[in-house]
């Protein structure tokens, strides 16, 4: 009876494990973003992380998360600033728009909600960034190129990934307790849409170096 209820493999270890995991990851990424300096190989290193290691069940996911934190920690860091740059940006033209719709200018209304549009496009854009780093070697600005070229090339795919971004944003924003999960479970989710796209380019990779 004690060894079916203290067994590592028994249903309540097992989401307890999974729950450390989640806020754990998530704490690791919040500080990374904290810094700004390390948002980008913050975010590589979540995702590396997550589709390597913990998406299959597979140890040594905090290894992999410093691991590729540092071996992506040059790249990672410009790219980030770009995005953080970005993201600034967006949050003042957001600001403005916002002001003008609620002063009832019905141009600004129709703005605002362009600007929604937009920013979901932008955000599945962005989204490609990091992990694209986390599986292939590029500097700046061929990262930048690759990650739009691809979403580009699977609009559907970046469309999820864009309104998947913008919850978890809206949701960090609305409240302070998603912080403990959201990252965590956005790199999962991610992971879902982006391995099949990744997938043949991997192979690709694999023949060419053999």
């Amino acid at each position: 009876m004690l060894n079916r209820i203290f067994n590592p493999e028994n249903g309540f270890f097992r989401f307890m494990g999974l729950l450390v995991d989640v806020v754990a990851f998530s704490l690791m990424w919040l500080v990374c973003a904290a810094t700004v300096v390390l948002l980008g190989p913050g975010t590589t290193a979540l995702y590396d992380a997550m589709a390597r290691h913990l998406r299959r069940g597979v140890l040594g996911g905090y290894v992999r998360f410093w691991e590729s934190l540092k071996a992506n920690f040059k790249v990672g860091c410009a790219a980030g600033l770009v995005v953080f740059a970005l993201g600034w940006a967006l949050l003042e033209l957001h600001g403005v728009l916002f002001a003008g719709a609620a002063a009832d200018n019905h141009t600004m209304f129709a703005l605002y909600v362009a600007f929604w549009v937009c920013l979901v496009v932008v955000c599945g854009i962005m989204s490609y960034i990091f992990p694209v780093l986390s599986r292939f070697t590029f500097g700046v600005g061929g990262l930048l190129s690759a990650s739009v070229k691809l979403a580009l090339a699977h609009p559907f795919t970046t469309v999820a990934l864009g309104l998947l971004t913008v919850g978890c944003l809206l949701a960090c924003v609305a409240f302070w307790w998603p912080g403990l999960v959201v990252p965590y479970m956005w790199a999962w989710l991610a992971s879902f849409l982006l391995e099949r796209v990744f997938r043949p380019y991997m192979e690709q990779d694999r023949l060419e170096g053999s």
